[in-house]
């Protein structure tokens, strides 16, 4: 199906199985909204090969392989990107520098602080910045904050509803993220630019993951694919029903968290030492701690004992919650401060350790 097609096809189709809702009044008044509204603004051009973004669990063959160093942040909104950044503030000022890491694999909140560390620019942001005075307002502009309608609290509820990583399932959340009205990408990925810093891919240690929203397929991007690096960040944060979804040549892209995998770890499965960085530890405690925008299984700890498996050797480092907090709302945009505060404490308490597993 050539790219015009397939995307008039899921327009239409989304267009057509949500009739009636408050989005639209009319399938073809639906596809005009979408059309006009939801990915213009963000899509790269339509002749951009992106069939070989799909690649299968496990990642073979693994990028990981001969690699000394490896880096892997997780997501879950933008207080896991605050409390990394944050940490990586810390590890900064302590002396340890993560942008020697050799491959590093980043979804959602992790594709932008992956990139910042790729790029270098976290560097400059660190050095041009007043730190806890302008960071937090620079990473309060990715905060969504208009009122949820009910077709974006559809699929909000259904991620937290579906409870198994079937293709299927990842499929049907994928619907529900083509058919809310959400609000142009444009501001968004502006600023995820000037976070990063450049459009050109940083050489070919960093990958980014996302979801095809209608194949349920997981998309993993690097330099080869021709993708400036900012849309891709934005594909892989474009969380169902708060975000509006991406496309990325002829295919449209929902966030890299939505996958058969929390933690993308099997793209560098063999890498000689793996530092993790997740919002969460794994445990059971996950979701009544609010530290999960989804009901999906958390294959963490399965993951790092894969990794373990195939000779890597893991430090996990789990943001968890705030000090204070017995639950945390992740969309909470006044958590920003608190991320990077709670970031930067456990980075200088951890440093030491870190700078050990890392030399």
């Amino acid at each position: 199906m050539s790219s015009y097609s397939r995307r008039q096809f899921i327009l239409a189709t989304t267009g057509l199985a949500f009739t009636g809702s408050s989005i639209a009044k009319s399938p073809k008044s639906k596809a005009q909204k979408i059309s006009n509204d939801h990915y213009v603004d963000s899509t790269i051009e339509a002749n951009v090969s992106t069939s070989n973004l799909a690649h299968s669990i496990p990642y073979n063959p693994s990028a990981g392989i001969n690699k000394d160093r490896g880096l892997l942040i997780c997501g879950s909104g933008d207080y896991m990107l605050a409390w990394t950044i944050g940490y990586f503030y810390a590890l900064h000022q302590s002396g340890v520098d993560l942008s020697s890491a050799e491959i590093i694999v980043g979804s959602s909140a992790g594709a932008i602080a992956g990139s910042a560390i790729a790029t270098g620019h976290l560097q400059h942001l660190i050095a041009e910045l007043n730190f806890f005075v302008d960071m937090p307002h620079l990473l309060a502009e990715l905060v969504v904050n208009t009122k949820i309608n009910p077709s974006q609290k559809r699929a909000l509820q259904l991620c937290l509803a579906v409870k198994d990583g079937k293709l299927a399932s990842i499929q049907e959340i994928g619907k529900a993220a083509l058919a809310a009205h959400t609000t142009s990408p444009r501001n968004y990925e502006s600023t995820i630019k000037r976070l990063v810093g450049k459009r050109t891919w940083p050489a070919d240690k960093l990958y980014i993951t996302a979801n095809d929203c209608y194949t349920g397929e997981r998309l993993v991007i690097s330099h080869i694919d021709n993708i400036p690096i900012e849309q891709a960040c934005t594909a892989s944060n474009a969380w169902p029903g708060l975000k509006t979804p991406v496309w990325l040549g002829d295919r449209v892209c929902m966030d890299g968290g939505v996958s058969e995998t929390t933690t993308h770890a099997d793209i560098l499965s063999g890498a000689k030492r793996v530092l993790v960085l997740s919002l969460n530890d794994g445990s059971a405690q996950v979701k009544q701690d609010g530290l999960s925008l989804t009901a999906l299984p958390n294959t963490l700890q399965k993951d790092i004992a894969s990794l373990n498996k195939s000779g890597s050797q893991t430090l996990l480092v789990a943001a968890g919650l705030p000090p204070g907090k017995k639950t945390v709302d992740l969309l909470d945009p006044k958590l920003i401060g608190q991320g990077l505060t709670y970031g930067f404490v456990r980075g200088i308490a951890g440093a030491s350790q870190v700078k050990q597993f890392w030399s």
